[in-house]
């Protein structure tokens, strides 16, 4: 492995650090007080030129925007990371995990310099930027602990994650009866194509899978067609006959639900949502966005908190104080018309639990609301998920939520799935209804030809034709 220059070595918050260099990532170690662990952490910095402020906004949270500025100019910085890990010290071990580390920020990297592209954002690798600009980024060393990020404690984590090398199998391949197998991580970005009313027991199957895999499933659920899965297939005879090995199951099941009511369990945090998305929906115009922009300055969480703050707005020459209040008009109307979304942050990461014998735990998400409704409480979900990097989302009806064509608030959550370290799976009735970066950056895609039949291609390899097993619960 290539050399790694020391920028730091000491003490940090009562552990030893060690702060390293290589091109343009930056590695952290933080020992455990007994130095048999550490927690090992990678980051990727650029340079950037354009509107990162906005761009950055689309983006899930672990990403870090630094301004510098000098007596000739202002630069900006843009940094990506990945979890920080605990692992045991060791040559191998660490090599393997900052080797891992630096494979899921490069692709990270790719994907977010595409998408920065579109923005007309040009985000600069750091060994690549000029001296200057690396001389501004090094001539402050906070900005080296800046990048550092740690666990609240350092010790060993059971971690429940899988292996690479698990293997999936959804059925017999058709030409040899033999089951099919394939790696679980070559369903990391996954599309599933077909006939709606065709897609049902494959969704079924892939839920299943994961979950048997000790990998938790957080399932959107917008017609209550998953319920079935907390029972058991009341047909074990012909779970057998396909397989003798398998026997029916049902699922550990949990329901999140938004209807609108005070009882919802799912509500929209504002600060998750970029201003461009929010006036975009509401239709909020120009003369108005821009005190809706001062407002969201304060990083409001309700819109209790939104309407405070815009009746904080000075005017001035260019806002009005008419403007102002016709803004505040507007804020209080949206929450006579969704007064139980715009209520603040909610606690989905729980959802990402193994239950008794490393079955991943379900959670369907089920949404009753128009479809601006629907777009903001999965774009906040999918914030909230960034980081996380063993759950596997299941999105249905991707038309809707990441079309060829989309608008501020489905540019997020696309961005979202693009920069998403834990799997995904994505349906919709066609390859050509979703969003081209979605299709480009896809590891696997499913062809749904009838109910039992389908085309399974994973990445550059021949696509295989396969029958589906009967599903373990009842669908």
């Amino acid at each position: 492995m290539a050399e790694w220059a020391v920028l730091f070595q000491g003490i940090y918050d009562q552990h030893d650090l060690k702060v390293s260099i290589l091109d343009s990532f930056i590695l952290s170690e933080l020992y455990s007080s007994d130095k048999k662990s550490l927690v090992l952490n990678v980051v990727y910095v650029g340079s950037a030129d354009g509107d990162l402020e906005s761009f950055a906004e689309t983006l899930p949270k672990d990403n870090m925007l630094y301004l510098m500025h000098n007596s000739k100019s202002t630069r900006k910085f843009f940094c990506l990371t990945v979890p920080s890990t605990i692992i045991d010290v060791g040559k191998v071990e660490m090599d393997r995990e900052i080797t891992k580390q630096i494979q899921m920020l490069a692709k990270t990297r790719k994907i977010v310099l595409d998408i920065a592209d579109t923005y007309d954002i040009k985000i600069t690798d750091l060994h690549e930027s000029s001296k200057e600009i690396q001389n501004m980024f090094f001539i402050n060393p906070l900005n080296i602990f800046k990048t550092l990020r740690r666990p609240e404690e350092l010790q060993k984590i059971d971690d429940v994650r899988l292996n690479f090398g698990h293997m999936l199998s959804f059925g017999k391949y058709k030409s040899s009866e033999e089951f099919s197998s394939d790696e679980l991580d070559a369903f990391r970005k996954t599309m599933i194509f077909g006939a709606k009313e065709n897609q049902k027991k494959m969704l079924y199957d892939f839920i299943e899978e994961f979950s048997l895999s000790a990998i938790p499933v957080i399932v959107f659920d917008f017609e209550n067609i998953f319920s079935g899965l907390k029972s058991a297939n009341p047909h074990p005879k012909e779970v057998k006959a396909f397989n003798s090995n398998s026997e029916p199951t049902g699922f550990p099941i949990e329901n999140l639900m938004y209807d609108g009511s005070e009882n919802s369990d799912l509500h929209v945090d504002l600060s998750l949502i970029s201003i461009d998305s929010f006036c975009e929906l509401f239709g909020i115009v120009k003369e108005y966005k821009e005190i809706f922009k001062r407002a969201y300055e304060s990083n409001p969480e309700k819109i209790t908190d939104l309407i405070s703050a815009i009746q904080k707005v000075s005017p001035d020459e260019q806002l009005k104080e008419y403007d102002i209040y016709l803004a505040k008009r507007m804020a209080q109307t949206l929450n006579l018309m969704y007064p139980n979304l715009f209520v603040g942050k909610v606690d989905v990461i729980s959802v990402q639990k193994v239950v008794a014998n490393k079955i991943g735990k379900i959670t369907l998400i089920t949404i009753t609301g128009n479809d601006v409704e629907k777009a903001l409480i999965v774009q906040n979900i999918l914030s909230l998920l960034g980081s996380v990097d063993n759950v596997c989302v299941v999105l249905t009806d991707g038309w809707k939520f990441c079309p060829k064509s989309t608008n501020s608030i489905q540019n997020e959550i696309t961005n979202s799935l693009l920069s998403f370290n834990c799997y995904f799976a994505i349906s919709a009735t066609d390859a050509a209804d979703l969003n081209d970066n979605l299709q480009k950056y896809k590891s696997a895609q499913i062809n749904v030809i009838d109910p039992n039949d389908i085309v399974l291609k994973i990445g550059n390899s021949s696509p295989q034709r396969i029958m589906l097993r009967p599903t373990l619960s009842n669908m």
